[in-house]
């Protein structure tokens, strides 16, 4: 965790150095450049929850003798897991928030503070997921680095929703970057005070139509994210549940 903090903390600061006082400009160049920072705190905060993977698949080895020692189920460490995530998730958050927010003049600070958070209890859960399922952490880091990948190219900023091919358009809805990085930009551009000089972009609410986002229900998005963070964590423990049966059959 504490490498965690340390990369968070000096990305933040380097965003904020580059972005500084962003939120006081109303050019074109400040509506795009607020556009790429919510898109990069979503995309790469996220991805590094992929340092996870090597701890939790070295700690597997632990666990397996743990259990055939009949200590506990596999499910209990795997909702012990879970819970001992919520403080560092949450300290990553409101280290982000704080220094992002302060430097950049981004609005909406809790709502920037609430949904990264679940953004990175996802992205905890997917990587907890990904290393029961692995042999080798690195083969997890790969699985999961793709998957993030993924997630980016179908969150609607590379190609909105209605541009999606059709055999596609339900991709749109699997990623949970999309409900994250809507709601880091409705917060930013949502409401009738927020102007811009720009011919392109006069208002906030043009930027999030072009987006097709212009109608985000902001606390909807923090339940589906929450929901799909409990879900992932339930296959979690359906996975080391089958394993404990299967062990137990042999």
């Amino acid at each position: 965790l504490g490498t965690r903090i340390a990369m968070y903390t000096m990305l933040s600061l380097l965003i904020g150095t580059l972005f500084f006082d962003l939120g006081a400009k109303d050019s074109y160049a400040s509506v795009q450049s607020r556009i790429a920072l919510l898109f990069y705190c979503v995309a790469f905060f996220v991805f590094m929850s992929v340092a996870v993977l090597p701890f939790t698949v070295m700690e597997r080895a632990i666990v397996e003798k743990e259990v055939r020692n009949g200590y506990y189920h596999p499910s209990i460490f795997q909702l012990a897991q879970a819970i001992a995530s919520i403080p560092g998730t949450f300290l990553l958050a409101l280290i982000t928030t704080s220094i992002i927010i302060s430097m950049t003049g981004l609005r909406e600070p809790v709502w920037y503070f609430i949904n990264m958070f679940l953004a990175l209890s996802c992205a905890e859960a997917l990587a907890h997921l990904v290393s029961h399922l692995v042999p080798h952490f690195i083969i997890g880091m790969a699985v999961l680095a793709g998957m993030y990948g993924m997630f980016m190219l179908l969150q609607g900023f590379m190609i909105v929703p209605s541009e999606f091919p059709g055999a596609l358009e339900w991709s749109y809805n699997i990623a949970f970057h999309t409900y994250s990085w809507r709601t880091f930009m409705y917060s930013e551009f949502s409401g009738d005070d927020v102007t811009f000089d720009s011919i392109e972009f006069p208002m906030g609410i043009d930027v999030l139509r072009l987006y097709e986002i212009d109608d985000v229900n902001r606390a909807y998005d923090m339940l589906v994210l929450l929901c799909y963070a409990i879900a992932v964590h339930s296959l979690s423990f359906l996975v080391l549940h089958v394993k404990y049966v299967m062990f137990k059959s042999t």
